[in-house]
Parts: structure tokens; sequence; C-alpha cells
């Protein structure tokens, strides 16, 4: 049997050590920001159809094509919401 016996520099492994965590925290704050991104997005996307609905109610009746339309899109943006579980 082999043993190795490797000798590290403590102050490299410090370094080593103060990258990892500098890292995590850079990808920790990128995907804080990600999130902040999605959720406007979201706001926005679901602020136009709720303003679409309203145009369309506003303008009276409906051809069965535009009504399979809002629901086709609505169905599209709650696929894109069921991507990750809501917490």
């Amino acid at each position: 049997m082999d043993i190795h016996v490797y000798h590290h520099d403590d102050r490299k492994v410090i370094l080593y050590l103060k990258r990892i965590i500098m890292n995590m925290q850079e990808l920790a704050q990128g995907l804080t920001d990600l999130k902040t991104q999605t959720d406007k997005a979201r706001a926005e996307v679901v602020q136009k159809i709720a303003d679409l609905e309203a145009a369309i109610a506003n303008a009276g009746n409906t051809t069965p094509e535009v009504d399979a339309a809002i629901e086709a899109l609505k169905a599209s943006v709650q696929a894109t919401d069921d991507v990750v579980p809501d917490a």
C-alpha cells in the first residue's frame, strides 16, 4: 500500500477558499438578479393579458378564434410559470 502525503501551503488553501466564497457570492447575486428579472417579466406579461382581456370585453362579442387564442396565451404563461414550482 502506498501512502501519499501532500504538503499544502496554507496560504494557497486560504486563497482558494476565499475565491470559492467570492464566486459563490457572485453566483448568489446573479441568481437573485435573474429571479428579480423573471418576476418583473411575469408581472408585465400578466398585466398585458389583463389589458388585452379588458380591451376584448369592451369591444363586445369575440369570435371563437379570439377566445381560443386568449386561452392558448394564458396556458402558455401558466406553463412558463410552472417551470419552477412556487415556494
